[in-house]
């Protein structure tokens, strides 16, 4: 299988759609978008992505999987009306709360599965939770290998892609809080804000990468620039005293039972 002969519809290209689309594109895959005229529309034009305003319009340059990546109240209305042009197709969930069972029951037809990447899939370091539902093993492979052309795609059940939207698809707005932290600290500390900006990009993706590389425990890794009575252990130290790490974990959880309880009442909305 080669992906870069296919091209993908992608059908939503607001923040995550428009990730999902630019990362593929970054790839040298050629997707094609399906936007309504405005400012997201324009954007993709401008970086070079075909984008048609209806599927109807999208479907004849397209090959491959269809993503489908709209608000989530969006989703089932969106899918009954475009039933037969989905029929026989792979389709690829990009939202949130939304069940395999509720999409299925929308487009009978498609062959449904479900993904979670985020934003940073724009610049080929998403990470996506991919769940095959419905797929052939083909098709899993396939929407596999899209996905890991703009980052880290990993398969998972449904019942844990609650965690994905948590730890992935919700938690890098926590890291640029984290980011935004640094330009206070250094604010705080005398340095100037674009230079406290630039060290703190580093230091994460230093991080990341050194973690990613080592394969060791992250405990292990901080262990490491601790030194006896040093700086690192007093700034250790005060962050525990102030709940950095508890903080952190409360914030996923929350996101995690933010979702279970979404995906819950959608689900109860389409039993009354």
């Amino acid at each position: 299988m080669n992906i870069a002969e296919l091209r993908p519809v992608i059908i939503g290209g607001g923040n995550l759609g428009g990730a999902v689309a630019r990362g593929l594109f970054r790839a040298g895959i050629r997707p094609v978008v399906v936007q309504h005229e405005g400012p997201n529309f324009q954007g993709l034009v401008a970086d070079g992505i075909e984008t048609y305003s209806t599927i109807s319009e999208a479907l004849p340059y397209a090959s491959g999987p269809v993503f489908i990546a709209l608000k989530p109240w969006l989703m089932q209305p969106y899918c009954r009306e475009n039933a037969d042009a989905l029929a026989g197709k792979t389709v690829v969930s990009c939202a949130a709360l939304v069940n395999l069972d509720l999409l299925t029951a929308c487009a009978p037809k498609s062959h449904w599965g479900r993904v979670m990447p985020n934003i940073a899939s724009a610049v080929g370091a998403g990470f996506t939770g991919v769940v095959c539902g419905s797929w052939s093993d083909d098709e899993t492979e396939t929407v596999l290998a899209l996905c890991r052309s703009f980052g880290d795609a990993v398969l998972i059940a449904e019942k844990d892609l609650d965690g994905v939207i948590s730890l992935s698809g919700s938690a890098i707005a926590y890291v640029f809080e984290l980011l935004e932290g640094f330009i206070q600290g250094g604010l705080a500390v005398g340095m100037k804000a674009d230079v406290s900006l630039k060290a703190g990009i580093a230091t994460l993706k230093g991080a990341a990468e050194l973690a990613a590389a080592r394969g060791l425990h992250p405990a292990a890794l901080k262990d490491a620039v601790c030194t006896p009575g040093g700086t690192t252990i007093a700034g250790c130290r005060s962050l525990q005293q102030n709940g950095f790490k508890s903080a952190f974990i409360e914030a996923l959880v929350a996101t995690a039972e933010k979702s279970q309880a979404g995906t819950k009442a959608f689900a109860q909305a389409a039993n009354k």
